[in-house]
């Protein structure tokens, strides 16, 4: 797979997020990914009133999927965008700190063995499809019936609980495979000014003291080896979404609302 397809990320420029884009424009088996449907981003708890206005003002949003750990969200709320009634809160939690725990341990033994850093990667981002199952299907769900109007998906940087829910959304919508893989390498363009953004927030600092310098990065290679590791396991992400009961209306739901067809 190679990461340069589709156009360039749409981005959209905050004062109190870094990491955030629409993901419509993106090339499907039925068409294109339509925009103002699903944006993903990192966390939005230091919005401004300007982010809140361009958001839920000018966008319409209607959905917010927080992926947060529950400390993370103790720490640091929803900030602004919480109080618009208009946004429907789905607060998920994909991972808890004794699981951390355990993948941090078992990224050192993979590490000292000589595994490729995307490939352990990958397998964290398996591993969180396994633990977070329940949550992801929640998400599937909420996204889905945000009708009318765009919903955004985040964590804390918007790269590996929010890039294996999107992934999952994208792959249901048949977006090309290389077009998700486009789509997740593009955080590596804002990771610096992510870190730099999260670096007060002791709750998150906590949990990157546990993590490997290279689990900051956003290689291609990483999503490439997740999406081979749907196809291997499950038959890709309709595959996996089947098999975890989302329906065949569900999907066909999905890419009726997402794909405009060219």
């Amino acid at each position: 797979m190679t990461a340069q397809v589709g156009p360039q990320p749409d981005w959209i420029d905050l004062e109190g997020a870094v990491n955030v884009r629409d993901v419509g424009g993106l090339p499907a088996a039925r068409g294109r990914t339509r925009p103002n449907v699903l944006l993903r981003a990192d966390a939005l708890d230091a919005l401004s009133a300007a982010d809140v206005s361009e958001l839920a003002d000018r966008r319409g949003l209607g959905g917010v999927i927080d992926l947060r750990s529950d400390g993370e969200r103790a720490e640091r709320g929803r900030g602004r965008l919480g109080t618009r009634n208009q946004v429907r809160y789905t607060e998920l939690q994909i991972i808890d700190e004794g699981q951390l725990e355990q993948r941090r341990a078992e990224r050192e033994r993979r590490l000292a063995a000589g595994t490729p850093t995307s490939e352990i990667m990958a397998e964290g981002y398996a591993q969180l499809l396994d633990w977070g199952a329940a949550s992801f299907l929640v998400a599937f769900r909420a996204v889905l019936n945000t009708s009318a109007a765009p919903c955004v998906v985040h964590c804390s940087a918007g790269k590996d609980r929010t890039g294996v829910l999107v992934a999952l959304l994208l792959g249901a919508a048949e977006v090309e495979p290389e077009a998700i893989v486009a789509d997740y390498a593009a955080t590596g363009q804002r990771m610096a000014a992510v870190m730099a953004r999260l670096e007060t927030a002791s709750h998150f600092a906590g949990m990157a003291a546990n993590l490997p310098a290279f689990a900051f990065d956003a290689h291609p290679e990483t999503m490439a080896r997740f999406l081979t590791h749907l196809d291997q396991q499950w038959g890709g992400p309709i595959g996996w979404l089947a098999t975890h009961g989302i329906t065949e209306a569900e999907l066909e739901a999905w890419v009726a609302r997402f794909i405009e067809s060219t």
